[in-house]
């Protein structure tokens, strides 16, 4: 085992640490908080990176965790935690890692949910070979803290504490608040020389427990006083406070005052506030109060804006159920910012195994810049942008041997570009169609997908005489396609037919969808709109088309807008 010494020896302990041979660990991450049981992760390199890929020291499965996220390195005796531009950021002690900060044993770095305590060898080890007695020394000399007496409360001395405990308890029934005891928190005060007034009452303290119960008896001074006496001053308060008082108004000055105040509006309402009786006065407070509180209340009304439900974020998928029409992704026009990914879960019950489609629809995209992935595996990425990027629909097959039955699945669009997240990109109408698989040889999965071709060019042939013919035909050959997708040992030559055929076929359907649009535009930009032709158009878009084409999908939201415009009306 190699040996790592740290610096010179002499006689101090710290230096004899040094000094003894010891493994070379580094350090240790602790993982306290991920809702399972504790696991610990040690080092010896000096460095460890902590991020959501596999190519990183410690993996961490979160999702506001970035493919690299954050690092921890040592240098020159020092350990330091540096935050790798992660999209989410780092947090040391529950501050936030803007630059690389020192690290000191039982720090806590927290990377989303998950919260990992640094430990470093130093701080668990014991010194090999020195003596006990050196040990025992050290480890009983605890080291002064200079903020010791800052933290602690300054102590009472000793003799404030006997005088306290001394002190015989108040003799009289209810003690004048001068005399009353002071806050038990507070110190108090020894008196340098104790009253003499005090002396008697300690000496009949010691006559017997008896006395303790009874109030003394005031000196006789004051039981001669009269109670009169006290009296005497609030007579003389009373007869000043009166010789303050103004002098009653006589009849002519009050005439005059009505004169004044009858010249003005203020004043002539003033006059009626005083001349009403008091059920008058009450019956108008009582109606102007209810006026204010009704227009303070209109007010609030007008300035606070009207509440707007806020749109939920969607995290689950219904196989073969509608697309989701919000979008994700960074920029200025996505439903919810998700810079670095976006992840969705569904699940499914077959007896059977399957193959799926993911459908979506993207834009603002560059070459390999969003990559997509199922369950940890990738499945490719999302191709750049077209001049058709509006209306295109993007399909990817989910491969049957990486889904899970009657289990959660998990789908990730994850940006590679992001963080630092400035590249903007965006995601939308996105729904997994899933189609069960029997169980067949690879003949009988060819023999069945040359029937559907078959099938397939036949509706071809006859795409004009029905409206569904030509959809049809597109969805016969994406069957067999799905089918030969699904099938191990397949014939290659058969899944080259599906494949080109669609293709083909695709473009056809994108011009009659166009077409059918280009009808419903016109009655609408009409200087009287016709909106009975408009919705006309719409209900007939699902004669030609299901839901595996986007006009299907298009026509229902024009439908949806027509519905809440006439309703508005």
């Amino acid at each position: 085992m190699p040996v790592h010494t740290a610096g010179p020896c002499d006689k101090s302990l710290t230096q004899a640490r040094r000094c003894i041979a010891v493994p070379p660990v580094a350090f240790t991450l602790r993982v306290t908080q991920v809702g399972t049981e504790a696991e610990e992760f040690t080092f010896d390199t000096g460095e460890a990176r902590l991020g959501r890929t596999a190519d990183n020291d410690v993996v961490i499965k979160d999702p506001s965790s970035s493919r690299s996220h954050a690092r921890v390195y040592e240098e020159e005796g020092r350990f330091f935690v540096e935050d790798m531009k992660s999209a989410n950021g780092t947090k040391l002690n529950a501050k936030t890692v803007k630059a690389p900060l020192e690290l000191k044993s039982g720090d806590r770095i927290t990377i989303g949910d998950v919260t990992l305590e640094f430990v470093t060898a130093d701080s668990n080890d014991t010194v090999l070979g020195a003596p006990s007695s050196t040990v025992d020394d050290a480890a009983s000399e605890p080291e002064e803290d200079p903020n010791a007496t800052m933290l602690k409360p300054p102590s009472k001395p000793a003799a404030a504490v006997i005088a306290r405990a001394k002190k015989p308890p108040p003799r009289r029934v209810t003690p004048p608040p001068e005399e009353a005891e002071p806050p038990a928190d507070e110190p108090e005060e020894e008196p340098a020389e104790e009253p003499a007034a005090e002396e008697p009452a300690e000496e009949e303290e010691e006559v017997g427990e008896s006395t303790k119960n009874f109030a003394v008896p005031p000196p006789k001074a004051l039981q001669k006083r009269p109670a009169a006496l006290p009296a005497r001053p609030s007579r003389a308060l009373a007869t000043t406070a009166s010789k303050d008082e103004p002098a009653a108004l006589s009849a002519a000055e009050r005439a005059r005052n009505r004169r004044e105040l009858q010249k003005s509006t203020s004043g002539k309402a003033m006059l009626l506030w005083s001349d009403l009786p008091l059920p008058g006065k009450i019956a108008v407070g009582v109606l102007g109060g209810g006026a204010a509180i009704a227009m303070l209340v209109l007010l609030v009304i007008a300035v606070i804006p009207k509440r707007v439900d806020k749109k939920v974020e969607q995290l689950t998928l219904s196989p073969n159920g509608e697309p989701i029409p919000e979008s994700y992704g960074a920029g200025d026009d996505v439903d919810f910012e998700r810079p670095d990914m976006k992840s969705f879960t569904f699940s499914f019950q077959s007896p059977t195994k399957i193959v799926g489609v993911l459908h979506y629809q993207a834009r603002d995209c560059t070459k390999e810049e969003v990559s997509i992935e199922l369950n940890g595996a990738p499945l490719g990425h999302v191709p750049p942008d077209t001049v058709e990027v509006a209306q295109r629909q993007l399909e990817v097959v989910l491969p049957s041997t990486q889904l899970k039955l009657n289990d959660d699945n998990e789908i990730v669009f994850d940006n590679v570009n992001n963080p630092p997240g400035e590249d903007t990109w965006r995601i939308w109408n996105v729904w997994v169609e899933v189609f069960p698989i029997p169980e067949m040889s690879a003949e009988e999965a060819g023999r069945r997908a040359k029937e559907d071709l078959e099938r397939a060019a036949k509706m071809y042939e006859l795409r004009a005489v029905g409206a569904m013919n030509l959809f049809r035909s597109w969805k016969q050959y994406r069957d067999a396609w799905l089918l030969l997708e699904a099938t191990p040992n397949r014939p290659p030559e058969l899944l080259e037919i599906a494949r080109s055929r669609m293709r083909e076929i695709r473009p056809e359907l994108d011009r009659k969808c166009s077409g059918m649009l280009v009808d419903y535009q016109k009655e609408i930009n009409q200087k009287y709109p016709n909106m009975a032709n408009a919705r006309q158009v719409l209900q007939n878009i699902p004669a030609h088309f299901e839901k595996e084409h986007p006009c299907y999908g298009m026509s229902r939201g024009l439908l949806r807008s027509l519905e809440d415009l006439s309703g508005a009306e």
